[in-house]
């Protein structure tokens, strides 16, 4: 499944994004906020991809004009949450690369 709007892309995970999402994912301004460490290599940002990023509802939010990962954004059903264990509630989760945190004047983006 993928879904575009005028800017983005959401779509699976693949193996290749790895070093994207390295690059946004390895800032420790981004994970611990999330709840997760910052990435130390590629490869554990692989891992993530293969192991984490897995989920049936889980896509890496990707700009359309590059196609590169920026962040991700996972919606979790019927109690398979890390929040709750009540079957009739979900959870929706995201994050974003910090330089599309918002808008700037120094080249930010608007998303």
């Amino acid at each position: 499944m993928k879904l575009e709007t005028k800017r983005l892309i959401l779509r699976r995970w693949e193996e290749s994004d790895a070093e994207d999402l390295y690059r946004y994912a390895s800032n420790p301004d981004v994970g611990p906020i999330a709840g997760w460490p910052a990435h130390q290599s590629i490869e554990k940002s692989l891992d993530v991809i293969k192991n984490v990023f897995n989920g049936k509802e889980a896509y890496a939010i990707c700009l359309k004009e590059d196609g590169k990962a920026i962040g991700a954004i996972e919606l979790k059903l019927n109690g398979h949450t890390d929040l709750t264990d009540k079957g009739d509630e979900c959870e929706l989760g995201y994050w974003l690369g910090k330089p599309f945190w918002g808008f700037t004047m120094s080249g930010g983006h608007r998303l």
